[in-house]
């Protein structure tokens, strides 16, 4: 009989479930022999790290979403929350994320949910596209949660889990284990007149084991600069050469925090800071003083200014606090591994994985501020470097199994990297099905990334259609949406004749404009009501022909 380990909170499908208890129970010494129906023996092969970093598409989420009518990455948050009221903890918990089951935070947003609410996960500011906004609604709701015991005991990690612990952590390659490449290089895209920075990163594998699939990402483990770090230890007045312990191992504090997230303010760091400032001594005068600043403290905490500062300016902010090296390290937290989707098939290069990155730098409040994994890339790595880093399974985001199906791919800016993997390797399996591509960026001249390939490929007609879009290159701003309406007609003749749509790029605009466009052109050329366009783009979904790698 079949005995039930992996718990149903657990961040796998039920398919992966039921495999997991198969395998566990195998481990334990449990006779089990039947393999779950509709798994076969290629799937079974799935590391666990993969299960839990999958990036489901609506095609084929573990988690069927038509039940929560909340996860809709269109709703506001106020929409969303009102939805989930009366729900449990967790689902409302669930509604304050971002509704995109991107797996940048090693989960999806449901068992994220699950793991804040049980208490297996602290860190509550992992979901980047939900950001400040899905941080701030979850502090409120865990405050307002009034967890009880049962709950606490269940956060324990089970023995089940543990094995599965312990095996990814001896898997390479895996998020928990990541691997070691090297940089090959790291070359701008953009034209010298261009407002961008885009680069093409290419990465050497070499004998690292890793294999990937058109249309996964790589996890890339970023660090800190040195002068962030050096500006984060003036302001809590550190020793840059103090010592810390992590994980039963005594480290240097500069080297230290170059890994640990100085990004968002985690709820701990506001909390040490008013516990330390209530336990120093005190000198004459010092007791009101102190009053004042733990009140202060406070008010910051319930305040927008936790989401709109970073750790080094909250450590500027409140400048009096005596930290202490170990204090400082417990509450920041590891700095979370970025997702770029992969721009090569390695059937091409096998080899290399290839990136396109979008180099991130603001001024935000007279500061430059730089995207953390952007920068090391394109200024602090040279070439030869080495980085640590894993593959993303996509689960549903790749080319389709049939070569002679069409495909219909809109993807702007950094969004057409998947898109270079899939021509790629529709080129080099000589796939017959027809491709078009939507491109769009700021002007021709200097954002038409990969020029030299698209061109080519439209001469050798791998690209049967390629539209572009550049915005800045007229008075009145074109994006892809424009060019999809169009050519609505043709674009719905190719759906009919069973094209697969794919998008990647922005969810909270791009995306969903995308989709309303795609809906227009459904009720219009296919002369259907709204509910019929729906109902159209509904099996589009289900059938996996309708995919989406939004952020």
């Amino acid at each position: 009989m079949n005995m039930q380990l992996v718990p149903d909170s657990a961040p796998f499908s039920a398919e992966q479930r039921a495999w997991l208890n198969g395998f566990l129970s195998g481990v334990l010494g449990v006779l089990d022999q039947k393999m779950p129906s509709g798994i076969s023996s290629e799937n079974a092969t799935e590391t666990a790290d993969d299960a839990r970093d999958q990036k489901p598409t609506p095609s084929c989420s573990s988690d069927s979403v038509s039940s929560y009518p909340w996860h809709d990455s269109s709703l506001s948050m106020t929409e969303r929350m009102q939805l989930a009221q009366e729900q449990p903890k967790e689902l409302r918990l669930m509604a304050a994320m971002a509704q995109l089951n991107c797996g940048s935070c090693g989960y999806l947003c449901k068992s994220y949910a699950e793991a804040i609410a049980k208490g297996s996960e602290k860190n509550l500011t992992l979901c980047s596209p939900g950001g400040a906004a899905t941080a701030k609604m979850l502090r409120q709701l865990v405050k307002k949660s009034t967890a009880s015991a049962q709950e606490h005991s269940d956060a324990s990690p089970s023995l089940s889990q543990s094995i599965l612990d312990r095996a990814e952590r001896q898997e390479p390659g895996t998020r928990s284990n990541p691997a070691i490449a090297e940089l090959i290089s790291c070359e701008r895209l953009n034209g010298r007149g261009s407002f961008k920075d885009t680069r093409h990163v290419v990465i050497d594998l070499a004998d690292s084991g890793l294999r990937y699939q058109v249309g996964d990402a790589l996890g890339v483990y970023p660090t800190n600069c040195i002068e962030l770090v050096d500006r984060f230890l003036i302001a809590a007045r550190l020793d840059a050469h103090a010592n810390a312990v992590v994980n039963g191992k005594q480290v240097e504090l500069k080297q230290e925090l170059q890994h640990r997230c100085l990004r968002s303010i985690p709820m701990e760091l506001v909390e040490a800071a008013i516990q330390l400032v209530k336990d120093r001594p005190k000198r004459n005068g010092q007791v009101r003083v102190d009053a004042d600043i733990v009140l202060e403290l406070q008010a910051f905490a319930e305040s927008d200014q936790l989401d709109e500062l970073d750790c080094v300016e909250f450590m500027e902010l409140f400048s009096s606090i005596p930290w202490t090296p170990q204090i400082a390290i417990d509450c920041l937290q590891p700095i979370a591994p970025r997702l770029y989707s992969i721009a090569s098939s390695q059937s091409r290069y096998p080899r290399e994985v290839h990136l396109t990155v979008s180099r991130v730098e603001n001024k935000i409040r007279d500061r430059t501020r730089k995207g953390v994994a952007s920068t090391m890339l394109a200024d602090r790595l040279l070439p030869g470097s080495r980085v640590k880093v894993f593959v993303h399974k996509s689960h549903g985001f790749t080319i389709p199994s049939n070569p002679m199906a069409p495909m219909i791919m809109v993807g702007p800016g950094t969004g057409i990297a998947p898109f270079i993997s899939f021509l790629q390797q529709r080129e080099t399996d000589h796939a017959e099905g027809k491709n078009w591509l939507f491109f769009g960026d700021q002007t021709r001249e200097n954002d038409f990334l990969y020029r030299e390939q698209l061109s080519r490929w439209v001469e050798t007609q791998l690209l049967s259609r390629l539209e572009l879009a550049f915005s800045r290159d007229s008075t009145e701003k074109v994006y892809v949406q424009h060019r999809m309406k169009e050519n609505g007609g043709e674009l719905f003749e190719w759906l009919n004749a069973g094209a697969y749509f794919f998008v990647c790029g922005d969810a909270r605009r791009m995306a969903l404009d995308v989709e309303n466009t795609l809906l227009e052109i459904i009720s219009s050329h296919g002369n259907m009501t709204p509910d019929q366009s729906q109902s159209y783009l509904r099996e589009l979904k289900e059938s996996g022909r309708y995919v989406r790698d939004v952020y």
